[in-house]
């Protein structure tokens, strides 16, 4: 689009326009562009211009002297105001221009419409295009990428697989055989031994040494795979496959390539690598369908520096080739993600100081943000191992390195050295094998009462005794820790051995649970009971006299059956202990409180006859002996039917108790109850009407 020509073309002013802020657009052709000029209160506000052979389209701003790319909507109207011929006003000559321009050869149509479609194709078809050209880009990149050789495949069977073969049983009836490293048959036979299931024994036909397998048909084991290599002038490559070594007919190798990073070399990009991920039998580097993540793996030797060279992270170049030479296994992107020189040194140490295995678990605790960062094991500035590894005597580093110890037994022996103790090989074996890090023991009640080593024979010993080992030590450790914790809270003496190192864990574990479980409801029923007070002073105050009507009602309302016993409450605070006690809403609702200080109804407690403190049902009954509401537990109705014939029992003796002033009372509240009904109706508050009707128990 020539915008400079565009802008020196004369605004076109429409006819008709006037002062009432309407918009007026307009038109005129000036060689293949379509120009809207917008005016708005005779003011010219701005051009709207569209190339009719291409369909881009743009907005020039008079006022600023700037173009935008904003289509018709925004440009003329706004995000909110969808454009047409009711908005933006045109003169007949205009109209029919613009139709003319756009080839519209009805008369009926919208130019504006029009318009709109035309831009909105012209922006799809664009960014078809701009995605068509990135990914042509992407796929170019990527068949840059050269194949795996074979000397990879050797390499990486060598290391997954080594000289593993297999002989599988193909034939039970004749006992034949077949061996995966010349591809033959042979019999038990020829073997000249029987052989043994997992067993080995030499191949009659190649005289290779091989495994027995008389079960499975097949064979694999799966690992990971990193190569490093350069790609061309601009970049070097670092590429994830997870492999794949089968055996059936003869031993095979299958790599599938997850992951490519592109690693920038110069300043040319603002970014120091560029992610591609496989999906749909293609790559990108803008989504990751499959949430592949790279994982510990192999590193292939050759061409690591030519990849690294020139790049953010050439300072590994040296250090991955010794790793990937003495074939160790860490998680090798995670590891360029920090390339300070101090943590490359680190690694160095480590990779040439032989922990393999520190060094592996060290590369998982890199993060792509942050780095190695300060709250590991290790410290990446010290200034020789000691001072890296936190540990000063140099027989525990050898000990590491011996025994090829990871983060955890490292974690382990800095405890010793700090404290002062030793820790013996056994008991570092136990902790690392039932996953009990040295941080977890730290942070544990159990190690203020028990050594490591004491801690281990504990954990054995109540294993087997008191689980016969269905529990691993992981599980029993926590069960121990729960023990302590709930003895602690219960005021336990945990300097005492008879408590804090019980001879039955399970049995005092499982006695302690009850215990404090009791112990939590007493506290629970403490913080009911102060709130309970707090509110039922409330109600007492509002409405004074309850008291003396509960006591008056006391004789004529209570009652006991063989099964079930009704009792009254004394005052407003046992009414709202009750409702706290079974979660429902007497107590806390003053209508409650109003009706029984109005002889409406009284709140009464029904209860099993052999728990007679435990709240069971909360009952609202009116003078007369009518039953409005019956409530259990959180409003449910447990045995509801079981206990109605006690409750009809109950409404008889009632009948049988009333005063005069009683049958007066009952006969207010029958109309307010009705009248409560009758206002529910109204409101249709069916809900609500259908609960208080399934609840209600005239007095037969």
């Amino acid at each position: 689009m020539k915008r400079k020509q565009i802008e020196q073309v004369p605004p076109k002013r429409p006819k008709g326009m006037d002062r009432d802020g309407t918009r007026y657009v307009g038109a005129r052709l000036s060689g293949k562009y379509l120009i809207l000029d917008l005016w708005k209160d005779r003011a010219w506000m701005c051009r709207h211009v569209m190339d009719m052979e291409t369909g881009e389209y743009g907005t020039y701003h008079p006022a600023d002297c700037a173009w935008t790319e904003e289509n018709l909507q925004n440009a003329l109207c706004d995000q909110w105001i969808l454009p047409g011929e009711n908005i933006l006003r045109t003169a007949k000559e205009d109209r029919e221009l613009v139709a003319y321009a756009l080839g519209v050869n009805w008369p009926e149509a919208d130019i504006y419409e029009r318009i709109s479609s035309m831009e909105y194709s012209y922006q799809h078809h664009r960014r078809e295009r701009k995605e068509w050209s990135r990914m042509q880009r992407v796929n170019d990149l990527m068949d840059s990428v050269p194949a795996v050789g074979k000397a990879v495949y050797d390499w990486i069977e060598d290391r997954a697989a080594g000289s593993l073969q297999y002989a599988f049983l193909w034939d039970k009836e004749s006992g034949t055989y077949h061996c995966t490293a010349c591809g033959g048959d042979f019999t038990q036979d020829a073997a000249g031994v029987r052989p043994k299931h997992r067993g080995k024994i030499s191949c009659p036909l190649c005289r290779e040494n091989i495994v027995v397998e008389k079960i499975a048909p097949f064979r694999q084991v799966k690992t990971r795979l990193t190569l490093i290599h350069g790609l061309d002038e601009k970049r070097g490559i670092e590429r994830h496959f997870s492999v794949t070594v089968g055996w059936r007919d003869r031993r095979t190798v299958r790599l599938t390539e997850t992951i490519r990073c592109m690693l920038h070399k110069g300043g040319w990009s603002q970014y120091y690598c560029e992610f591609y991920y496989a999906q749909d039998g293609g790559w990108d580097n803008r989504k990751n369908p499959g949430n592949l993540r790279w994982q510990l793996c192999y590193l292939y030797p050759e061409g690591i520096r030519e990849g690294l060279a020139g790049t953010a992270y050439q300072g590994w170049g040296d250090v991955f080739s010794y790793m990937a030479s003495m074939g160790m296994k860490a998680n090798y992107d995670r590891l360029l993600a920090d390339w300070n020189e101090s943590f490359i040194r680190m690694a160095e140490y480590l990779a040439k100081g032989r922990f393999f295995r520190l060094l592996e678990e060290t590369s998982e605790k890199v993060g792509y943000d942050s780095g190695y960062g300060d709250r590991n094991a290790m410290n990446p500035n010290g200034v020789d191992i000691f001072e890296v590894m936190y540990l000063w005597d140099k027989q525990k580093i050898n000990r590491l390195r011996q025994e090829n110890g990871g983060i955890n037994m490292l974690e382990w022996l800095q405890w010793a050295d700090e404290e002062g103790k030793k820790i013996g090989s056994d008991v570092l074996a136990w902790f690392e094998k039932s996953r009990i890090s040295n941080d977890d023991y730290k942070k544990s009640r159990a190690s203020k009462v028990l050594s490591p080593e004491q801690l281990m024979h504990y954990i054995e010993r109540q294993r087997a005794e008191s689980y016969d080992k269905k529990r691993n030590a992981p599980s029993v450790f926590n069960t121990y820790e729960d023990y302590l914790s709930m003895a602690e809270k219960l005021g336990k003496d945990l300097t005492d051995q008879m408590v804090y190192r019980p001879r039955e864990l399970r049995r005092r574990h499982d006695e302690l649970v009850e215990v404090y479980r009791n112990y939590l409801t007493a506290l629970q029923m403490r913080s009911e009971q102060e709130k309970a007070r707090e509110e039922a002073e409330k109600m007492e105050e509002k409405y004074p006299g309850s008291e003396m009507i509960l006591a008056g009602i006391k004789p004529k309302y209570e009652y006991e059956g063989e099964h079930f016993r009704i009792t009254v409450p004394a005052n407003f605070y046992e009414i709202t202990l009750e409702g706290m006690a079974l979660h429902h809403c007497v107590g806390n609702t003053e209508r409650y409180f109003d009706r029984i200080l109005q002889h409406e109804t009284y709140i009464c407690f029904l209860r099993r006859a052999q728990e007679p403190e435990k709240p069971f049902y909360t009952i609202e009954v009116e003078p007369g002996g009518t039953i409005r509401q019956h409530r259990g537990m959180y409003d449910m109705e447990p045995d509801i039917e079981e206990i109605k014939p006690f409750l009809r029992e109950w409404q008889k003796e009632i009948r049988k108790r009333m005063k005069d002033q009683d049958h007066e009372y009952a006969r207010i509240s029958a109309v307010k109850r009705e009248e409560n009904l009758e206002e529910l109706r109204q409101k249709n508050n069916t809900r609500v009407l259908e609960a208080l009707m399934e609840d209600l128990m005239e007095v037969v």
